[in-house]
């Protein structure tokens, strides 16, 4: 049985290709007018029309105009989101490559591209708590909040139970115990509270305005430097179906610590 050739990888493999697909897609549906947004040489548009038409990812339907097809539509769509999560990556290179992005969810790393408008908030010699304090200030002026933190942060605590109508959060399993134990926690705080506990590495707060999240280090270690900002819809998304996910299967916190004072009697 023949291998089949990949569409992709074809069509990545010339820029006139790939430009003159991405160009029909956004709506350039005559020769003219992809000539005229300057692709590529006139000779290399002929041939790549000719090269995506012939390999069933363009076409010409009855009103006589380019367009692609089911394939090239998928095509185009995937190819713009790695160009999409290529500028990500190379926006903020140190940071992507000192923390360690595998602790997301496979299907949320695959969809960075969302994460498009975002921005590396960063702590200074002279600004230690700067990334601390953006994470305190958002969460002040936010009245919705939905956050997973893999550590207990007293500030953020503060400005979580007093500002946010009806905040849920996943507490990593690791910090509960800590929280049970402490004699300072507010009762009255805890009431309109939805807790559940997950093992989980990454921090993340989801706002009416914004989405906030932080990565660790490459060894594991939480980062309390950096902080990454976005204020897009398309970013809030992101992060709300992120939370979900991990909501969905965190455990009641009232049951883990049901289960801890078990194993401890």
């Amino acid at each position: 049985m023949e291998k089949p050739q990949p569409f992709i990888e074809y069509v990545l493999r010339s820029g006139a290709r790939t430009d003159v697909l991405l160009a029909i897609a956004d709506g350039s549906d005559s020769t003219q007018s992809l000539l005229n947004r300057n692709l590529a040489s006139e000779s290399a548009v002929y041939n790549a029309l000719t090269e995506l038409e012939n390999r069933g990812l363009i076409y010409v339907p009855k009103r006589k105009r380019w367009s692609v097809t089911g394939t090239g539509s998928v095509v185009a769509d995937l190819i713009d989101q790695q160009r999409e999560t290529e500028r990500i990556l190379h926006a903020d290179v140190e940071y992507w490559r000192n923390h360690d992005v595998s602790v997301l969810p496979r299907p949320f790393r695959s969809c960075l591209a969302d994460l498009a408008d975002g921005e590396i908030v960063r702590a200074t010699d002279t600004q230690p708590s700067r990334a601390i304090r953006e994470v305190e200030k958002r969460l002040e002026s936010a009245t919705d909040a939905s956050v997973i933190a893999p550590i207990f942060n007293e500030r953020y605590s503060t400005a979580f139970l007093n500002d946010c109508d009806n905040p849920r959060l996943v507490l990593g399993k690791d910090v509960l115990a800590d929280l049970l134990s402490d004699t300072n926690v507010d009762e009255n705080d805890e009431e309109n509270l939805q807790t559940r506990v997950a093992d989980t590495a990454f921090a993340l707060t989801v706002t009416d305005d914004c989405l906030l999240f932080s990565l660790p280090l490459l060894d594991g270690a939480y980062d309390a430097r950096t902080e990454f900002i976005a204020e897009s819809e398309r970013a809030r998304r992101w992060g709300t179906e992120l939370f979900e996910y991990v909501w969905e299967d965190a455990e009641s916190a009232d049951a883990y610590a049901e289960s801890l004072e078990t194993n401890v009697r």
